[in-house]
C-alpha cells in the first residue's frame, strides 16, 4: 500500500512538472480524489495547482478542492480569477464550500461569498449560522423535493434534468404545496412504478426526520438505527431545510470518535493530522488539561500529607498504595467507557439512570469480592513468601505508643486482609463514581467523555487513599496493635 502511495506521488508530480495534461487526465479518472489530494499535499507553488484546474474537467476538480489542505486552498483561491472561483463554485455544494469557510481566514471568505451565485449565497449563509455540530451546520441544499402529485413519468423525467446537482438521487423527497415534508421515494420504487402513478401513491410514509438544531452524534445514531442513506432536516412546521447524506454521516462518526478520544485522554481536539500540526500547538493542547489535573490531585496531596504520620510509624502501607490507586482507577475507568459507550450510541431513555445505577452496582459488587479476594491472597504471599514489606514491633496511635500483639502470618494476614478490604471498597465506589460522572455530564450539557479517562482516575484516586488510611486506622490498627 505504501508503495502505491509513493507510485502515485512521483506520478502525479511527474505530470505536473513536465506539464503532461493526458497523464494528468487519465490520473483523475483512475484514482480517487482523496488520493490525489494525499499525493501532493506537500506542493505549495501556486502555479502547479493552478495546471490542475485548468486541464482538469469541472466535475473533478471542484470535488478535488474539497480534498486539498486549507493552506491550499487558501493560495487556489487566492490565485484564481473570479470566472474560475464561480466555475469552482457552480460545481460544488453548498455544505462543502462551508467546511472550507469555517477553517478559512475572514479576507478569502469575503471573496469566496462576493463571487459566490445569489441562490448559492444565500444557501451558504443559511448554512454558516446554524450552530456548530448541528444538523443545519452539516446538511447540504443540493436535494431533489418533488410535489406529491407528480406523475412517475414527470418525476423520472426531472431527476434526470436536475439529479446531477444534486447530493443524491437515490432518495426523492416529497412534498406538498406548503412545502412541507409528507414522505419519501427510493429510486428504485420509482423505476419499477406506473408512469400514470402519482408519488402520493408510492411514497414512503414511515420516513425519518431531524431538526436543524438537533446534535449531529444525535442524527449520525438515527442513520445506524434506521438503516439510512439520507434524511430530511426539517424547520419548525415540518418543512423541509435540508438533507443529509451517509457521506457526512461517516465524517460525523470520524468527527466524533476524535474528539471522544482526544476527551477520554484530556488532550484537546486536533483539526489537522498530527504531522501537519506545530509543535507549540501540540503543546498547548496537552498542558492545560495536565496542569488542571495536578490542580484536581490536591485532594490526594492533602489525604497523604494529613496521615504522613501513618506511613511513618508503618511504612508497609507505602508499599501497597499504588496498587491500590491503579485498581480503583482502573475499575472507574473502564465504567465510564461503557457509560460513555451507550450514552454515544443513544441506548439509554429518559428514566433508565435508575436502572444503569443498580445493575452497575450488583456488577460492581461481584467484581470487588472478586478482585478483594485475589488482593488478599496475593498481598499475604507477597509478604510471607516474598518478604515484600515489614511490620513495625510499635507504632504511634493517638499520641500513644502501641506494641503488635500479632506475629508471623497472622500479622501478614491483617495487612493482606486491609489491602483486600480497601479494594473491595475501592472497586464499588469507582465503579459508582465512574457510571455516574457521564450522565452527570450530560445532565449539564457537557460532553460525557470528558468525564473519562484522567478525571474519573483522579477522583477516585482521592477516594481510595481516604478509605485505605481510614480503614488502617479505625479498623486494622487495633486489630494487630495494642
Amino acid at each position: 500500500m505504501e508503495e502505491m502511495e509513493i507510485d502515485l506521488k512521483e506520478r502525479v508530480l511527474s505530470a505536473l512538472e513536465k506539464k503532461n495534461v493526458a497523464e494528468l487526465r487519465d490520473i483523475f479518472e483512475t484514482v480517487p480524489n482523496i488520493d490525489i489530494a494525499e499525493a501532493i499535499d506537500e506542493v505549495t507553488d501556486p502555479a502547479l495547482l493552478l495546471f490542475i484546474f485548468r486541464n482538469v474537467n469541472n466535475d473533478y476538480t471542484a470535488e478535488f478542492f474539497q480534498e486539498l489542505t486549507i493552506n491550499q486552498q487558501e493560495l487556489l483561491i487566492n490565485a484564481f480569477s473570479d470566472k474560475q472561483l464561480i466555475e469552482l463554485l457552480d460545481n460544488s455544494f453548498a455544505d462543502d464550500i462551508v467546511d472550507s469557510l469555517e477553517e478559512l481566514p475572514a479576507n478569502v471568505v469575503t471573496r469566496i461569498l462576493k463571487v459566490c451565485p445569489k441562490d448559492m449565497r444565500a444557501d451558504v449563509n443559511r448554512l454558516l449560522n446554524y450552530k456548530d455540530d448541528t444538523a443545519g451546520s452539516v446538511m447540504t441544499t443540493e436535494y431533489i423535493s418533488l410535489l406529491d402529485k407528480t406523475t412517475v413519468k414527470d418525476a423520472i423525467k426531472e431527476i434526470r434534468q436536475k439529479g446531477r446537482d444534486a447530493e443524491t438521487v437515490y432518495t426523492i423527497f416529497v412534498r406538498d404545496s406548503s412545502r412541507t415534508l409528507v414522505g419519501t421515494v427510493d429510486l428504485d420504487d420509482l423505476i419499477f412504478a406506473k408512469e400514470t402513478e402519482t408519488l402520493e401513491d408510492i411514497m414512503n410514509l414511515d420516513f425519518v426526520t431531524c431538526s436543524v438544531n438537533d446534535d449531529q452524534e444525535a442524527v449520525a445514531n438515527m442513520f445506524k438505527r434506521y438503516d439510512l442513506t439520507a434524511m430530511a432536516v426539517t424547520v419548525r412546521g415540518g418543512k423541509i431545510a435540508g438533507i443529509i447524506t451517509v457521506d457526512d454521516v461517516v465524517d460525523i462518526i470520524v468527527e466524533e470518535a476524535t474528539e471522544d478520544m482526544a476527551h477520554m485522554n484530556a488532550v484537546s481536539d486536533m483539526e489537522d493530522p498530527y504531522l501537519k500540526t506545530p509543535i507549540f500547538k501540540l503543546v498547548w493542547k496537552c498542558v492545560p488539561w495536565i496542569v488542571c489535573l495536578m490542580l484536581l490531585q490536591i485532594g490526594s496531596a492533602f489525604i497523604t500529607s494529613s496521615f504522613d504520620y501513618l506511613i511513618e510509624s508503618c511504612a508497609i502501607l507505602a508499599v501497597f498504595s499504588p496498587l491500590i490507586l491503579d485498581a480503583g482507577g482502573n475499575s472507574g475507568g473502564q465504567t465510564t467507557t461503557l457509560i460513555v459507550r451507550s450514552i454515544a450510541l443513544d441506548e439509554f431513555e429518559r428514566g433508565d439512570f435508575k436502572r444503569v445505577i443498580w445493575k452497575e452496582f450488583r456488577v460492581a459488587l461481584i467484581i470487588a469480592l472478586i478482585i478483594g479476594t485475589f488482593a488478599t491472597l496475593w498481598t499475604f504471599f507477597e509478604i510471607s513468601v516474598l518478604g515484600i514489606g515489614s511490620i513495625p514491633e510499635t507504632i504511634e496511635l493517638g499520641n500513644e505508643i502501641h506494641n503488635v500483639t500479632l506475629s508471623g502470618l497472622a500479622a501478614n494476614f491483617v495487612v493482606a486482609l486491609l489491602v483486600g478490604t480497601t479494594l473491595l471498597v475501592t472497586m464499588i465506589v469507582s465503579r459508582m463514581i465512574g457510571c455516574c460522572l457521564p450522565f452527570l455530564a450530560k445532565k449539564i450539557h457537557v460532553d460525557p467523555a470528558v468525564m473519562c479517562g484522567p478525571f474519573t482516575t483522579t477522583i477516585v484516586d482521592v477516594v481510595s487513599l481516604l478509605t485505605y488510611f481510614l480503614m488502617w486506622s479505625y479498623i486494622f490498627a487495633p486489630l494487630l496493635f495494642k
